[in-house]
């Protein structure tokens, strides 16, 4: 005599089936409208994430205090673009060992700022920002510009003090430009070279020439707004001239660029030496012949956190910039703020790419499972309108599209189809004529292996709640949800949908071999 059946297996052949029996349509409009609304809330609401995902939980007070002082008090100064030149854009990194990057230098935007007409975009692209809040928004102090600063139109007055002894500095210290670029400090150096001036020590032979005596010292009536652009060799010249010899081994426009980081820290502009030795410079070749690679910089605007949309944009305005100012200059821009967009790009595309992946090999297992392409085509929908509504949902309990989230959604469907295949399979395998008395077999056969399973699963992933790693705690309530959705549409939608679009007797059937026993699901 067989065993007699258990009372879940009596709960889920008796009331359960009759209640999909009878109300099958119902069930299947009621999880229609649910899908949909889903699907359009994930396509309108659904959005990349602005900022990594935290260390912790923000009920954690440390964690909430760390956030707090990270987003409300700029620690990290302002964001700077930058334009660079002399990496070679298709292979911009040679080797990456983890933690430091090896630059591949190539192509010839770095060797070609000899030329004289890249020599004059390139200072025009640097004196841009003078043009203040403009038609285009190139400086203000708020976020509709790019360069922040001033949004008046204006140069900063020259310190007559400081060229007096060849260096160009603004008179005050609040008129900031906006920019770090070498190439102004490059057009100074060619003006006060001009006449020979620093040479002279006397008012009589100081202003014969285009000198100026300020009393006790001689220096240029030119400056660098004078520069009129070189022609190559002239150019070569001025930026490769060496010290003589012992020093023959530095430049003398790097000479007089640590003379001036020196004269800027002796009178009391240490941070702007800073600023120009890390954010503005020019590198040359081994044989120091030529230009290997070089940048400048921009202070921006932007915030610190954008979602991917935002920083695709703020580098659109930042190339149409460059372009507009410099349209025959080489280089690319960079910024910190991009590092996290093209993560983003690349974590979202393959997120996408998985779900498409993991659902087209999902349809091969289920045919491979089920031998039946009616049933599997019907669990593959099933599994599909399971995905478009944990995408709905995951606007809902407020995520984004972070890393964290990338990953899971590539993880959806393989969780989204293990109670669906063991339904579809148990509904193949029982030998009755009517969709009605198959799903009924298949409810009594593995209802109870599914509901065991989905329970200790849900238990597993509540436990995920109580930690204080926000990892830990999203990675749970992914699992929760997602689990909890698949055992509800696996029974509540999928059995409906069988029972009135379901396979009968051989309909669907290839490559019928020995029927395979039914294994009841672990519930683990």
């Amino acid at each position: 005599q067989p065993p007699e059946p258990r009372s879940l297996e009596k709960f889920f052949a008796g009331p359960v089936f009759r209640a999909y029996e009878k109300y099958a349509a119902c069930f299947l409009a009621v999880w229609a409208v649910i899908v949909i609304s889903m699907t359009v809330t994930a396509g309108v609401t659904l959005r990349t994430a602005q900022k990594p995902a935290p260390l912790g939980r923000d009920n954690i007070d440390a964690m909430r205090g760390l956030e707090i002082l990270t987003n409300e008090f700029t620690f990290r100064g302002t964001p700077q673009v930058s334009v660079v030149f002399g990496i070679d854009e298709e292979k911009p990194v040679k080797s990456w060992d983890g933690t430091t990057a090896s630059h591949q230098f190539g192509g010839s935007s770095a060797s070609n700022l000899k030329k004289k007409q890249h020599q004059l975009e390139l200072l025009a692209l640097c004196r841009a920002p003078e043009l203040g809040n403009d038609e285009h928004g190139t400086r203000c102090d708020d976020r509709t510009c790019l360069a922040f600063g001033r949004p008046t139109a204006s140069v900063c007055e020259e310190s007559a003090m400081a060229w007096s002894q060849g260096y160009s500095m603004p008179a005050d210290v609040m008129c900031q430009g906006s920019r770090y670029c070498f190439m102004e400090d490059l057009a100074a150096f060619w003006a006060s070279k001009q006449g020979d001036c620093m040479s002279q020590t006397e008012q009589a032979s100081c202003t014969l020439g285009s000198c100026v005596w300020d009393g006790s010292r001689c220096y240029s009536a030119r400056s660098s707004r004078d520069y009129p652009g070189l022609d190559e060799a002239e150019f070569t010249k001025l930026v490769t001239a060496t010290l003589p010899p012992p020093m023959d081994s530095i430049t003398e426009f790097e000479s007089y660029m640590a003379n001036k980081s020196d004269f800027l820290k002796a009178n009391g502009r240490q941070y702007e030496a800073d600023f120009y030795r890390s954010l503005t410079g020019l590198r040359l070749n081994t044989d120091k012949t030529d230009i290997m690679f070089a940048w400048i910089s921009f202070n921006a605007s932007f915030p610190r956190e954008n979602t991917v949309d935002q920083a695709n944009e703020w580098y659109d305005r930042w190339k149409k910039f460059k372009t507009r100012h410099a349209p025959s200059l080489g280089g690319y821009q960079t910024a910190e703020l991009y590092v996290f967009m093209v993560t983003q790009n690349e974590m979202v595309q393959a997120a996408v790419m998985g779900i498409i992946l993991s659902l087209v090999i999902c349809y091969i297992v289920l045919l491979a499972t089920t031998r039946n392409w009616w049933s599997a085509t019907l669990g593959w929908l099933c599994v599909i309108m399971i995905t478009a509504t944990f995408l709905g949902i995951v606007p809902a309990v407020g995520w984004s599209l972070g890393e964290n989230e990338c990953i899971f959604m590539i993880a959806t469907v393989g969780l989204s189809v293990d109670y669906t295949v063991h339904l579809l399979n148990a509904y193949n395998l029982v030998q009755k004529p009517t969709r009605a008395e198959r799903v009924q077999g298949a409810l009594a056969e593995m209802g109870i292996s599914v509901a065991n399973s989905a329970i200790t699963t849900l238990l597993a992933a509540f436990i995920l709640f109580f930690c204080g790693f926000f990892f830990f705690f999203q990675f749970g309530g992914f699992i929760f949800i997602v689990i909890l959705l698949s055992i509800l549409m696996s029974t509540n939608l999928l059995m409906p949908m069988l029972i009135m679009f379901g396979p009968e007797r051989d309909q669907g059937k290839f490559l019928q071999g020995s029927t395979p026993r039914v294994h009841a699901l672990d519930s683990e």
